[in-house]
C-alpha cells in the first residue's frame, strides 16, 4: 500500500474501483480514498486519480481538509441562522418526551435533562423543521429555474445534509440538494439548481452539459470557485476545515 508524509503524519493511500459515474477523493480512517469509475479507461483513471491525490495532498498541507470537516451540521442553543431569507433562532427547552416544534421564528426542541438526547438526534430535527419551513420558497425557485431554462419534469426536490455531494439528480428527475446550501447566497443555490437540472439532459459532464449550465448561468464558473473555497466552512465551527471534492465536479 502507497502512503505519504504530510505535516508530520503519514497517510495510506487507497484507491479503489467504483460503479459510480464520477471521480472523488475523501480522507477516511487515516487515509487519503481515491475512488475512480472502473468503466473509465486505465489512463483516464490514472490521469484523474493522480491530480484527485495532488489536490487532497494540497488540502491537508494547507490544513483545510481534515475529518473534522466532513461531519453533519449541527446546532446548539440559542443558535440564530438564516435560510432562505427566513430567520430562526434554536431553543432547547426540558421536557419529557423529545421532539421539536416551529413557533415563528423559533424551533423549540424538547430535550430531557435526565436523558440527554445525542447531539446527531436533536441537529437532525432541527434540520427538518428547518427544512420544511423553507422548502415551499425551496420548490418555487427550482420550479421558476426550470420553466425559464429546461422545462424537464422534475419528479421531486429533496434536502439532505450530505458530507461530500452538494447536490444530484436520479435518471427519474428527482432532485436532491446539500442541507448547507439553504444557508449560502441565493445566487450560489441558484448554481447548484441549475447544475442538476442540467442533468436532466445530460447525466454526464460533457460539452453538451457544460454549454446548457452556461446559457442558463453565464457567471456559473465564479460561482462554481465560491463554492469550492467556501461551501463546507458554512455552519462549521471551525472555519475552512474541508476541501472536499464532491463527487460532481462543481
Amino acid at each position: 500500500m502507497d502512503s505519504v508524509a504530510i505535516n508530520n503524519r503519514t497517510y495510506a493511500i487507497i484507491r479503489i474501483l467504483s460503479r459510480n459515474r464520477n471521480a472523488s477523493a475523501r480522507l477516511k480512517d487515516g487515509a487519503i480514498v481515491v475512488s475512480l469509475p472502473a468503466r473509465w479507461p486505465a489512463k483516464e483513471r490514472e490521469r484523474i486519480g493522480d491530480d484527485l491525490l495532488r489536490r487532497a495532498i494540497r488540502s491537508i498541507e494547507k490544513g483545510r481538509w481534515s475529518p473534522e470537516g466532513c461531519r453533519k451540521s449541527e446546532f446548539s442553543h440559542g443558535q440564530r441562522v438564516k435560510a432562505l431569507g427566513k430567520e430562526f433562532e434554536i431553543v432547547f427547552v426540558d421536557g419529557a418526551r423529545f421532539g421539536a416544534r416551529s413557533d415563528g421564528g423559533r424551533i423549540v426542541v424538547k430535550v430531557n435533562e435526565a436523558h440527554p438526547e445525542k447531539q446527531e438526534k436533536i441537529s437532525s430535527l432541527v434540520r427538518k423543521k428547518i427544512t420544511e419551513a423553507v422548502m415551499p420558497c425551496l420548490l418555487e425557485r427550482v420550479s421558476a429555474i426550470n420553466d425559464a431554462h429546461f422545462r424537464s419534469e422534475i419528479r421531486a426536490v429533496k434536502v439532505r445534509d450530505a458530507i461530500t455531494r452538494w447536490g444530484s439528480c436520479s435518471r427519474d428527475g428527482a432532485i436532491s440538494l446539500n442541507f448547507r446550501l439553504l444557508f449560502m447566497p441565493e445566487d450560489i443555490l441558484d448554481y447548484v439548481i441549475v447544475h442538476e437540472l442540467a442533468h436532466t439532459k445530460y447525466r454526464s459532464h460533457g460539452k453538451r452539459f457544460w454549454d446548457l449550465v452556461e446559457r442558463a448561468m453565464p457567471d456559473h464558473r465564479e460561482k462554481r470557485r465560491w463554492l469550492r473555497r467556501n461551501g463546507w466552512s458554512v455552519l462549521s465551527e471551525k472555519q475552512d476545515t474541508a476541501d472536499f471534492m464532491p463527487e460532481e465536479p462543481y
